[in-house]
């Protein structure tokens, strides 16, 4: 995006970039105060991307453990940069991103590993070991 600055709240940074930011809906479980999205939450996902494809359906419901997301002030800088933002949650909370014409980039805010086990693998798992095969 030719941010020379462009860092992350995760860092003690003095940049007045942050593409990385707190979870604007934080829950409070956590004694140290800081913000903390946790739990089920339902997705909308973009129709014709990977993620729909994936999961053959417009919505999901998915499983998070995060305490930052991307920047909601950067959103259209990031899509105009070539990122696909694929998937929000109700408040319109970006959670997914991807990034088109690559065999797998896909990025999400959830933790597919949290619904996934050995008798029935995360669908968005199973595609990216299929990628990494290929």
């Amino acid at each position: 995006m030719g941010i020379a600055d462009a860092d992350s709240a995760e860092h003690e940074t003095a940049s007045q970039n942050l593409i990385i930011a707190p979870v604007a809906c934080p829950v409070p479980e956590r004694r140290d105060g800081a913000p903390k999205l946790s739990g089920a939450c339902k997705l909308r996902i973009k129709p014709g991307c990977r993620l729909a494809q994936i999961y053959g359906a417009s919505e999901i419901e998915e499983e998070y453990f995060c305490n930052f997301e991307v920047n909601p002030q950067y959103l259209e800088r990031l899509e105009a940069a070539g990122l696909l933002l694929a998937g929000f949650d109700p408040a319109g909370e970006l959670r997914a991103v991807e990034l088109p014409d690559r065999r797998f980039s896909v990025a999400t805010l959830y933790q597919p590993q949290l619904s996934s086990t050995e008798e029935r693998p995360h669908p968005v798992i199973v595609e990216f070991l299929a990628a990494a095969v290929q």
